[in-house]
């Protein structure tokens, strides 16, 4: 998959609707890079003040401000959703002019769970626009990548599109010419609504036709695009969907055997603002083909492909999926795949008696390099690996330590309002993280340990939310090699860092959290086994030995393992190192990764003498506290070539910690 390494401070200007950009500031925040957010009229939920520069001017003062800020700020890279907008335009332009980097986020070329982002340009003028040529010459490729992950995860976070949306309705800020989603009118909040009841109004009305077209027809696939998009505005010969509809019936009824159907899928973003039927049954009329030229809006889009005879598109990425499926695919607009040896390149006149499919070993290279050139395998509303996309620079992490991330102010003392909301916002937290500790009992009575595992690991993730606790984790430094052994080592300070190894790192590791717990917990021990944690009593020797075993064999099965070289809250790691963790590693020819964790905000949640009980209670109120987790690399412990030598173990592993704890970095 692509990435992009952050090698200095960075400036984002518009994302896609949602609080993705505001997740990508504050991941790069916690990281410790400068992040600078250009604030235009159209709204944008999530960023904190310190980060945010309004501008309210034209388009036509923008270029010599952004020009300005660039300089002044030291910009070393640009973030942006889309290249077609006016201000993306001309920051593109500055930037290349800069020689800065010009980075553009757009929806996924595939489907589902992929995002793209590509350097200065995407969709019809993406940098895949290369000769055929060009990928012939790639290697080989014997199978396509298959370590993908298809479920987006919770996608909560899309209830922040309905309040973006209704401010850019409301407002009226020309960034483009036209109309756009990021640029709305008022009619289009009454679009949205028309969409969501006429989805279930179509469902049930096309149901008969879909199933017709499925099981009993050969038919060719033609799909419709957004009429206002991008792609069919600058990308087509075309203004709108009405003469591409007109141009291909004209064609179908011209050319086509009599046996074959011609079925128009609608774009389901689009269902709400345009309806085709009248033209596309006029039309039928007009060219004598209406018993042959269907129309339908929603479907597994999959199960279409799988069956048809080909399929017309003007550029959409749904031409990608054709291509996946070995369909036949003819495009009518500019396209990045549109090449010899992918697409059919004979007139569309002649494509409906004699459709080809691609050349599957020339597919497979373009494929696969599309795949780890342009796409992020993550969702914008959902999960996001930031943290692989964009690892941070050697560079980056000699710049001046940037604020904290921003937290309520006023700790005790503030808007009494606010308060109430965060108590009740955390209670809430609570009370979830405990029905879903309380699931793993019925998912183990089903005799399913997986379900159980997963149910930890979530309410883990809840309670730091009922803790009022944020995890910002930099591990952009791995430099270990693939399948080697790798034992996690890390200051352990917090009762809260359990937490954050199960339900953030989703490590295997070494847990005494049972010892408070399990007058709070029932059956804690069991659970933390079967989520991958080696349970220990560090009061008992017998307990320690078999607790060591047990983190054997976890390192055995999964690869990794995290553990606290200072062994419990007790005794922090400036004064007691244990080399059990270095003595693993050796055994099973790991590595030792060290993790530097960092608290603010957390006075109350620091330290052996807590109660859990007491420690939820104090978080109810309290501001919002802050763990960074930062991974270092291995080869940065200078460990002792004897490995009996323990003394030199702990003095290599005090002093790492001592220089990251001092340094900040």
């Amino acid at each position: 998959m692509v990435q992009v390494r952050i090698d200095g401070p960075v400036l984002l200007l518009m994302g896609p609707i949602g609080l993705f950009f505001a997740r990508f500031c504050r991941y790069l925040q916690g990281c410790g890079i400068p992040v600078s957010k250009v604030s235009f009229p159209l709204h944008e939920f999530g960023f904190p003040a310190d980060v945010r520069i309004p501008y309210r001017g034209s388009m036509h003062d923008w270029r010599p401000f952004l020009r300005q800020l660039l300089l002044e700020r030291g910009i070393r890279h640009i973030f942006m959703y889309g290249d077609f907008i006016i201000p993306h335009r001309i920051a593109i332009e500055e930037a290349r002019a800069l020689g800065i980097e010009a980075w553009v986020f757009e929806l996924g070329y595939l489907r589902p769970n992929y995002v793209t982002l590509e350097r200065d340009r995407v969709n019809a003028r993406s940098n895949l626009n290369q000769p055929v040529e060009t990928y012939r010459d790639l290697p080989p490729v014997d199978a396509l990548p298959s370590d993908i992950v298809l479920d987006p995860g919770w996608r909560w976070r899309k209830a922040w599109k309905a309040p973006t949306f209704i401010q850019h309705a409301f407002t009226r800020y020309p960034i483009i010419e036209g109309e756009h989603k990021l640029q709305p009118s008022p009619w289009f909040l009454w679009c949205q609504l028309r969409g969501s009841w006429r989805f279930l109004l179509y469902r049930w009305q096309e149901r008969t036709l879909k199933r017709r077209l499925l099981e009993h027809a050969s038919y060719f696939l033609a799909v419709l695009q957004v009429s206002s998009d991008s792609q069919i505005q600058m990308g087509s010969p075309y203004r709108g969907m009405h003469d591409f509809i007109e141009d291909v019936i004209r064609s179908f009824a011209g050319h086509a055997h009599a046996s074959d159907h011609l079925a128009f899928k609608h774009h389901p973003r689009d269902r709400g603002y345009n309806n085709y039927a009248s033209l596309i049954d006029l039309l039928a009329r007009r060219y004598a083909v209406s018993g042959r030229v269907h129309y339908f809006h929603d479907g597994a889009l999959s199960r279409f492909l799988r069956t048809c005879r080909g399929v017309i598109t003007v550029n959409s990425t749904v031409g990608l999926q054709a291509l996946f499926h070995a369909v036949p695919t003819k495009t009518m607009g500019s396209t990045f795949y549109n090449l010899p040896g992918l697409t059919d390149q004979k007139p569309l006149d002649e494509f409906w008696r004699d459709p080809q499919p691609s050349e599957r070993p020339l597919f497979y290279r373009f494929y696969n390099h599309l795949v780890k050139t342009t796409q992020v395998n993550g969702n914008f509303d959902g999960d996001f690996p930031f943290r692989i996309t964009f690892p941070i620079g050697q560079e980056a992490r000699q710049l001046a330590p940037a604020s904290q991330l921003s937290r309520y102010s006023g700790a005790r003392g503030g808007n009494p309002i606010l308060i109430v909301g965060r108590v009740m916002a955390r209670l809430g937290w609570a009370v979830i993280g405990f029905l879903l500790y309380g699931l793993q009992l019925p998912a183990m009575l089903l005799r399913r340990p997986d379900w159980a595992a997963q149910l930890m690991t979530m309410a883990c993730a809840v309670a730091l939310r009922a803790l009022g606790v944020q995890v910002v984790v930099d591990d952009s430094q791995r430099s270990e090699e693939p399948d080697v052994p790798l034992v996690h080592i890390f200051n352990h300070r917090s009762p809260c860092d359990g937490l954050v190894i199960q339900g953030v790192l989703q490590l295997p590791g070494l847990t005494t959290a049972q010892l408070h717990l399990k007058w709070v917990l029932p059956g804690y021990a069991a659970a933390a086994r079967n989520a991958g944690a080696a349970v220990l009593d560090h009061r008992q020797p017998q307990s320690r030995l078999e607790g060591m075993m047990g983190a054997s064999a976890l390192l055995r099965e999964h690869g990794e393992i995290m553990i606290a070289p200072n062994g419990s809250l007790v005794t922090p790691i400036e004064q007691r190192v244990s080399s059990s963790a270095w003595l693993l590693a050796r055994h099973h020819g790991g590595r030792l990764v060290p993790w530097v964790f960092r608290y603010d905000g957390m006075d109350e949640a620091l330290g052996a003498r807590y109660k859990p009980w007491l420690l939820l209670l104090s978080r109810l109120s309290a501001p919002l506290g802050t763990i960074h987790c930062r991974r270092g690399r291995s080869i940065d412990l200078n460990l002792p070539e004897d490995h009996l030598d323990r003394d030199g173990f702990t003095r290599a592993v005090q002093e790492y910690y001592r220089q990251a704890l001092t340094t900040g970095r």
